[in-house]
Formats: C-alpha cells, structure tokens, sequence
C-alpha cells in the first residue's frame, strides 16, 4: 500500500482506491491533503453514509479551493470515504452492503469496507487533533442542522475548547448523546482523539441555502481551531442544547405510510401527535397515531411514505437544563 503522508509542504492527494484494492470497479475518489508547517492537525471527512451528499459537496469545494497558504499545520479532507456507496447513489457500501458507521475500529483482511475503517481508525486518526465528521439525512431522512462532539481528558481538545467549537459552529442545536464504539466518533474517543459530528438536511435533495451554511459553519469551526484563517463572519446562533435518548425514538410500529402532522425544529410536548401511519392493506384500515413520549424539539424525520416495521418515524430532543 502507497505510504500514507509522506509529502512536503502544500497539496497532495490520494486515490482511496488503493485502500480497497478491488481495481476499476470505481472512478478515482482521492483525499487531499493539506501541509503547511507547524500547527494543528485536522481530519474531515464526509460521505461514511453514501447518500449524504451535502458535506461531499462541500468538501470538494474546500479541496478545490482553499489555498494552502492560510493553512497553519495539515488539514486531511475526504468527501466521500465510502465512494463505493456514494458513486452509486447508495446509503451502504454497494461492495459488501455494509453500514461503514458500524464497522470501526475496522479489519485490515475483512471487507471493502471494513478495509476503509481501519485505513482511518490506524492510518490516519493517530495523526490528528480532531475528527470532523460531516453527516447528512440522505435520502432517508429529513434532519434539522445540529453537532454533537466527544472528548476526554487525554485528547487534545478539551471539553471546554470543544464547547467552545460547538457553540460557534452555527447550529441552531447542540445534541448530547452516549458515544458507539463501532462509529467514526466512537472510534476515535477510544483512541483519545475529540471529535465532532453534524447532521442537517437531505431527503433526497440538497438546497442551496442549507449549502452554503454547511460551508461557512465548517470555515468558522477550521479557524477555530486554528487550522486555517477565515473571513468567515461569527454566528449570531443561540444554540439550544438537546438530550436524546432511547425515550426520544419513535418507531414505526408496523409496515404503514407516513403523514407527519409536525414540523422539523417544532416543540412538541408530551403525548403530541407527531405522525398518522395509515395502513398498507384492508379498504378501510384504521390509522394508528404516534404520539411523543417526551417534551421535546423535533430533530429528524423520515423523508419516505412507506416504511418498515421497526423503522424510524421521528425522534425528539429534549431540552436540558
């Protein structure tokens, strides 16, 4: 395999297909890197989910346009570290069906894109300072612009700088959650390297508007951490902060079709009627009605008519105190 960093100062980049050695079954889809003396080194990195489109976008255009000398220390940029999945327009790998934010830490001898996990989980996260993870709701979900981050007292952001990063990043939520293992963020925890995720947009579609935020935030939260310089202005954003736990799910029961009654961001209080789940058979089956466990904002819905028993309708965050 091609030695992972081993360039001077300035640009650089990597075809991601070395690391899945399954030849011409995809167009190139390289990491950048950026090298510029001393200072932090920052990791971000989209599309672990094929579908989310919105950070692939903008990554590129970071790679494409950034000039490596506002860079102060070495900025790693992947768009689309599952490019199987998302050359194909597809959520999973389409090599090994895999959910790749379930496979780390990874396996150097296992699947495609378990190969990838470890690539990032021992080649490239010992390297770094922080993690950016940029998520999306794809073409399953609809998701309001949000960011989470995990830290520990052996990383090198601490918890009050990655407050600090969160609160700045221009969000309208800040999510609290337990960190996974077998995630990207989760990963990195257990190797002592702070994280950040976010989430916003999608079902289906990318806007302009959700773009360009996605863009600033991301500037804003790179010369926070003084990797970059930016002219990017402040956010104005009051973040409100979110628990979500397993009392904030709210799944389908039943196969059925959707009719959401409330909308993304919207408060909603306990026993609130969220969603109708209308029958997928008999001429006049009854509608059964989802209802909020809890007092809370809503976060996340689903973007499809039809889904699956077990399936997420919505979930909710509740507001902390």
């Amino acid at each position: 395999m091609t030695p992972i960093l081993t360039t001077a100062a300035g640009r650089s980049t990597r075809d991601l297909n070395d690391v899945i050695a399954e030849g011409n079954r995809f167009l190139p889809d390289r990491m950048t890197v950026i090298d510029n003396g001393d200072g932090p080194t920052i990791l971000v990195c989209g599309g672990i989910h094929g579908d989310e489109y919105e950070p692939q976008v903008v990554l590129r255009r970071l790679a494409r346009e950034i000039d490596p000398g506002t860079v102060t220390g070495r900025l790693i940029i992947i768009p689309s570290i599952n490019f199987p999945g998302s050359q194909k327009g597809s959520r999973l790998s389409t090599i090994d069906d895999a959910n790749m934010n379930r496979t780390f830490p990874g396996d150097a001898d296992g699947t495609a894109t378990q190969r990838l996990s470890k690539f990032l989980s021992d080649e490239l996260f010992p390297l770094c300072d922080l993690l950016i993870d940029l998520h999306a709701g794809g073409t399953e979900y609809t998701v309001v612009p949000l960011i989470f981050g995990f830290t520990n007292p052996r990383c090198a952001v601490s918890e009050n700088q990655l407050e600090g990063l969160m609160e700045g990043w221009g969000t309208r939520f800040i999510q609290y959650i337990d960190s996974v293992p077998s995630t990207a963020v989760g990963c990195a925890l257990a190797q002592n390297l702070a994280s950040i995720e976010t989430e916003g947009g999608s079902g289906g579609a990318l806007d302009a508007a959700e773009l360009d935020e996605l863009h600033d935030a991301l500037m804003r939260g790179l010369a926070k951490v003084g990797v970059i310089r930016s002219t990017i202005a402040a956010s104005t954003v009051e973040p409100i902060r979110v628990r979500v736990g397993q009392e904030n799910q709210n799944p389908a029961p039943r196969d059925g079709i959707v009719q959401h009654v409330v909308a993304l961001g919207e408060f909603v209080r306990r026993g609130a009627l969220l969603a109708l789940l209308h029958p997928v058979s008999d001429g006049d089956g009854e509608c059964l009605q989802i209802r909020s466990n809890v007092d809370g904002y809503v976060l996340r819905l689903n973007a499809n008519a039809f889904v699956k028993a077990g399936a997420l309708i919505s979930n909710t965050g509740s507001l902390m105190n």
